[in-house]
This record gives C-alpha cells, structure tokens and sequence, in this order.
C-alpha cells in the first residue's frame, strides 16, 4: 500500500527570496509543483552560471550574470518594489557589463510602464548599439517606441526601418509594419501604402496578415 507522501512546510522550502517573487499569486499550485518550479529555476540559473564559468572565467562577470539571471527571473513575475531595487542594484552594480543586459531591458521596461520616458531612453540606448544582434533589436525597437510615445515619427520610422532591414524574419517584418503605423500617424499614407504593397507581397499569414490588412485599411481612410 502506498504511504501517502508528506507535504514539505513553508520553512522547508529553501527558496531563493527573489525567485520566490515568481511563485506569488500562485498559491494555489500543489506544494509538489511549487518544488518542481523551484528546481527547473535552480538549474537554469546554475546552468547559465555554468555556462560563464567555461567560456569567460572572470570572477565579476560570473557574479554579473549570475545576478543578471536572478533580477530577469524575478521580474517576470511582475514589477514590485523588491524587483525593481533588484534590478536598480544590478544595474548600478556591474554598470555597462555586456551580462546585464536582460537586467537593462527589463529595468526599461519597468521606466517604460511608468511613464518614465528618458529614464527608459537612458537603458534602452546602450542595447541598441550591442554587438549580439538580438539585444540590438530589442534595444531599437524600444527606442522607437518611446519616439513614437513623444510624435517624433520621424526618428521612430528610421529605428523601425533599420530593424526591418536587418533581416531578423517575423521580428524585421513587423517593424516594418510598424513603421507604416508611425507613417500613417505622420499623415504619409502614400509611403505607408508602399509597406503594404511590400508586405502583402510576401503573402502573409494569420494574425500578421490581419494586422498587414489592418494598416492597408488606415492607409485607405479618407
């Protein structure tokens, strides 16, 4: 007969107090797949850890990453005062180090959602000069949405156009669709109307074609 098996108390469960941010709000999991949660975060944070351990051995780096990891974990379960001091000390901490930069992003992001323009600016303009291709996208088209935010088109059509010919498929398409959203605003429907043409000629699907059709229907409003 099977012995039924014993739940672990709260003080069992040696949680990290950062990744214990993810799990708020998330009570209503069995305790065993709190445990299981906990130790797919574990390993990936050693496993990350790891990974800088092999191919730079410099102790700051290895601390950087490891703090990179921990901070871009706990934001995704929410923005809250502990998260945002995180990311705040990561930052401040190692700077401009190249292994901070989900730290940045996410830190961005929370400005961002706060309205706090220049103060996402100031994060979000060192990634989009970043040698990884990834984090210069993502840099880039933050950066063109915040110009975007203050109507200055011009500046946010240039940004969402050097993304879309950097080739990156879907992610390079959609800025281009959204630099015909930021044409429209500008009132250029004619150039507009040319990422259209451009964009239904690569013969879109699903939900990106609707938004594709969404955009050819602004440029045909009168």
């Amino acid at each position: 007969m099977l012995t039924p098996k014993k739940k672990l108390t709260k003080k069992e469960l040696k949680h990290d107090p950062l990744l214990d941010t993810i799990e708020k709000g998330k009570e209503f999991y069995e305790d065993n797949s709190k445990q299981i949660m906990s130790g797919v975060i574990a390993l990936l944070v050693i496993a990350v850890l790891a990974w800088g351990w092999m191919n730079n051995r410099e102790t700051t780096r290895n601390e950087a990453m490891l703090a990179n990891t921990k901070a871009t974990l706990a934001a995704m379960g929410g923005f809250n005062d502990n998260v945002l001091a995180e990311l705040e000390r990561v930052v401040n901490e190692y700077g401009n180090n190249k292994a901070i930069s989900q730290t940045a992003y996410q830190l961005g992001v929370a400005r961002l959602e706060a309205g706090d323009l220049p103060g996402a600016r100031e994060l979000f303009s060192p990634l989009a000069k970043s040698q990884d291709k990834q984090t210069k996208i993502a840099g880039k088209l933050k950066l063109a949405y915040i110009s975007e935010k203050e109507a200055d088109y011009a500046k946010a059509i240039a940004l969402y156009n050097e993304v879309g010919a950097m080739g990156d498929g879907l992610v390079s398409d959609y800025a281009t669709l959204q630099a015909g959203y930021a044409l429209v605003s500008a009132g250029n429907k004619a150039q507009a109307g040319k990422i259209v043409t451009k964009l239904l000629g690569q013969k879109p699907t699903g939900k990106f074609l609707e938004q594709v059709k969404y955009l050819e229907g602004k440029v045909l409003e009168k």
